[in-house]
């Protein structure tokens, strides 16, 4: 088992725009370099063991710049990608044909089924998300630090998870900032322990 990092990636132009991105993609804009890039320092005197990452570019992205030049094992997860949203995906926020899905995905959670849009649930992110980590963490000694960069709502299914919040309050503070980090301790034969929630320490 291990320690585990989970960084958010950064800032990108569909986020800056407020448009869905799920398992597509955009770019990283400068503010989202520069956001990996102040993470990048942050994190500098960590001794990571590996880095898993989602796949997807932008955290690639991310990745590359968080680590520049050192030299440890790069992992490409699937299982580390966004939530899945169908139909959705690549439209903006205020698009009024989809409203009534927006509304549950983003106002009421509990209520959110992604039915009409064919994507994925919360239960099943949550469950895919905690699956991997779990899986990662097992591959690992109780002393290793692991870095692991992937997605807003992603990171924040694992750390609503382990923080026993309800479903209805799935989006509710503190943000899962781009390029945030969030800490847990995942030992052996012991309920993972959330340390810092997006940068936030949990008591």
């Amino acid at each position: 088992m291990a320690t585990l990092y989970l960084v958010r990636h950064g800032q990108t132009e569909y986020n800056a725009n407020h448009i869905i991105q799920g398992h597509c993609d955009s770019p990283l804009t400068e503010l989202g370099v520069s956001q990996a890039q102040a993470t990048a320092e942050k994190l500098k005197d960590i001794d990571f063991t590996a880095c898993y990452h989602s796949p997807l570019p932008r955290t690639v992205r991310t990745t590359e710049i968080i680590l520049n030049q050192r030299q440890l094992p790069r992992i490409p997860d699937a299982e580390l990608k966004e939530i899945y949203l169908g139909t959705l995906e690549g439209l903006c926020f205020t698009d009024e044909r989809y409203a009534a899905d927006f509304e549950k995905f983003w106002k009421y959670p509990e209520d959110y089924t992604a039915e009409s849009n064919q994507g994925e649930t919360y239960d099943e992110l949550e469950a895919r998300i905690y699956n991997c980590c779990n899986k990662i963490a097992a591959q690992h000694s109780d002393t290793d630090e692991i870095l692991i960069v992937s997605h807003g709502a992603a990171i924040r299914s694992i750390l609503n998870r382990l923080t026993n919040r309800p479903r209805a309050q799935f989006w509710a503070p503190p943000e899962v900032k781009p390029a945030s980090i969030s800490i847990i301790k995942w030992d052996a034969g012991k309920q993972p322990d959330v340390l810092s929630f997006a940068g936030n320490k949990v008591n």
